[in-house]
C-alpha cells in the first residue's frame, strides 16, 4: 500500500477543509415550488407577459380560465361568487359589501360567461380614462398599461381567484375577511401575536379611522400610509431634523403641490387634510449593504400545510421609498448559499447578487408558520425588512396585487394544471 506524502497530506487536508466549507455553509431548507418566480408588470421582459408569443400566450390563459368554467361549473360559480363577495368588500367596506352581497350571485354567471372579453374592454379604455380624465400618473410598476399585458393579466387574477374562493367557500371562510386582512393594522396585531422572538411587527405610533387620528406624530423619523391598498404611491417617509425641529421628505413619489418640509403643526394639518385612513409607522431601513428595500416571502397553503413558492429581493430605484417602485429591478434568491441571486430586469446591473442573507432561512420558515396560522388564504406575500435589530414584517398581501405568482404558473400548461388538481382536490 502506498504512503500519503507531506503534500499530498496538505493537499488532502485543503480538500477536507474546502468541503467542510461548502457543507456548513448557510442554506436555505425549503425546496420552492417555483424558484424563478417572474416578477409582476413593470420589467421590461415581463411587461406584454410574452413567453411563448402574445397570441401562443393568449390562447393558454383563455383555455385555462374556460376549461374551469366549462370542466368545473359548479366549482367555478362558488369560488367566483366568493370571490365577488370578498372584492366588493375589498373594494369598499363592511356596509356595502353586505348590500351588494345578492348583486354578487346574480352577477357571478355572467361573469363565468364573459369576463375576457370584459378584460379586454376594460384595459382599453382605463388608461386613456386615467390620464386623460382623471389626470392621474400610472406609477412605473404598471406600465407599460397596455391592452396585451393587462387583459391577460385580467384573466389570470379571475382564474386563480375564483379557485382561491372555492377553498374558502368549502372552509365557509366570510367574504368580509378579505376587507378586514386587508387592513395594515390587522397584520401589525396578527404579527405582534404570532411572530417567535428575534422577529419584529412594525411599530405603530398612531392610526387614522375615518380622519380622526388615535395616537401621536412622533418626533422621529416615520412612515405615513393608507390602512389598506398597494402601489404605495400615497407612502410618504418624513425624516425629523431634531435640530431645527422640521420635518423633510424627499420622496421623489411627491407631487410638486406637496410640502418638502414642515413643522409639527403643519404636518399634522397636512396629514389630516390629506388622509383618511393611515397609519404612522416608525421607518425602518434594511441593514448594510441594502438600499432601500424589501424581501418578498410567497407561500402557499392548499392542503393544510405551507409550502414556499419562492423568494425575491426588491430593491427600491433610487430616491424612491415606495414600493410603487420596488419591483424595476427584482433580483431572484439563490437558496443554495442564502445571497441575493441574479436579477430579473436584463438591463439591471446585478450589483446586489452575492449578498449573504443568512437570516433568510429563518425568516421563510417564520413565514409559512405564519401562514399555517391563516389556512383560509390559499397563497400569502410576506413583506419582511433585515434590519440591524432583526427581521421586521410589514405586512401580508391576499389580494391583487399581492398574489404574485400567477405569472410563473401561467407559464406551463403543467403548472397551471398542478395547482388547478390540488385546489379542486381540496377537502376540509
Amino acid at each position: 500500500m502506498g504512503t500519503i506524502t507531506g503534500r499530498s497530506a496538505q493537499a488532502l487536508r485543503a480538500v477536507r477543509e474546502t468541503v467542510t466549507a461548502v457543507s456548513t455553509k448557510p442554506r436555505i431548507s425549503r425546496t420552492p415550488i417555483w424558484p424563478d418566480y417572474f416578477a409582476r408588470l413593470g420589467q421590461p421582459d415581463a411587461a406584454n407577459w410574452q413567453y411563448q408569443g402574445y397570441l401562443r400566450d393568449t390562447a393558454r390563459v383563455w383555455r385555462a380560465y374556460y376549461s374551469l368554467m366549462i370542466g368545473h361549473p359548479k366549482v367555478s360559480y362558488l369560488g367566483m361568487r366568493h370571490f365577488y363577495r370578498s372584492l366588493a368588500y375589498r373594494i369598499s367596506n363592511e356596509e356595502t359589501g353586505d348590500h351588494l352581497a345578492p348583486f354578487m350571485t346574480l352577477v357571478t354567471p355572467v361573469g363565468m360567461a364573459l369576463t375576457p372579453f370584459a378584460s379586454l374592454a376594460a384595459v382599453a379604455i382605463m388608461p386613456p380614462y386615467l390620464r386623460k380624465v382623471k389626470k392621474t400618473e400610472i406609477p412605473p410598476l404598471f406600465r407599460p398599461f397596455n391592452l396585451m399585458g393587462w387583459s391577460n393579466y385580467n384573466i389570470m387574477l379571475v382564474t386563480m381567484f375564483t379557485m382561491h374562493s372555492y377553498k374558502q367557500h368549502l372552509l365557509d371562510w366570510s367574504p368580509d375577511h378579505a376587507l378586514k386582512h386587508s387592513s395594515k393594522v390587522f397584520w401589525h396585531d396578527f404579527f405582534q401575536t404570532h411572530l417567535p422572538e428575534g422577529h419584529h411587527e412594525t411599530r405603530q405610533y398612531g392610526v387614522m379611522k375615518d380622519g380622526v387620528l388615535k395616537g401621536e406624530i412622533p418626533e422621529e423619523s416615520f412612515v405615513i400610509k393608507p390602512t389598506k391598498g398597494g402601489a404605495g404611491q400615497y407612502l410618504r417617509i418624513w425624516e425629523w431634523d431634531p435640530e431645527a425641529r422640521l420635518y423633510h421628505c424627499n420622496d421623489k413619489e411627491r407631487a410638486e403641490d406637496e410640502p418638502a418640509t414642515c413643522t409639527p403643526e403643519e404636518l399634522r394639518t397636512w396629514i389630516l387634510a390629506q388622509y383618511r385612513n393611515a397609519v404612522i409607522e416608525r421607518f425602518e431601513r434594511m441593514r448594510a449593504p441594502f438600499p432601500v428595500s424589501s424581501f418578498r416571502v410567497m407561500t402557499l397553503n392548499i392542503d393544510g400545510n405551507a409550502e414556499l413558492i419562492a423568494a425575491v429581493f426588491l430593491p427600491a430605484d433610487e430616491g424612491s421609498n415606495s414600493t410603487a417602485y420596488f419591483d424595476l429591478d427584482t433580483h431572484l434568491v439563490n437558496y443554495e448559499d442564502s445571497t441575493v441571486g441574479q436579477p430579473i430586469r436584463p438591463q439591471s446591473e446585478g450589483r446586489w447578487t452575492g449578498i449573504e442573507v443568512p437570516e433568510l432561512d429563518d425568516v421563510i420558515e417564520t413565514c409559512i408558520g405564519l401562514h399555517n396560522e391563516l389556512p383560509a388564504h390559499v397563497e400569502v406575500s410576506w413583506d419582511v425588512l433585515l434590519t440591524d435589530d432583526g427581521p421586521v414584517y410589514l405586512e401580508g398581501n391576499i389580494f391583487p396585487p399581492g398574489c404574485d405568482y400567477k405569472l410563473t404558473v401561467f407559464k406551463k400548461w403543467e403548472n397551471f394544471t398542478y395547482l388547478r388538481d390540488r385546489l379542486l382536490a381540496f377537502r376540509p
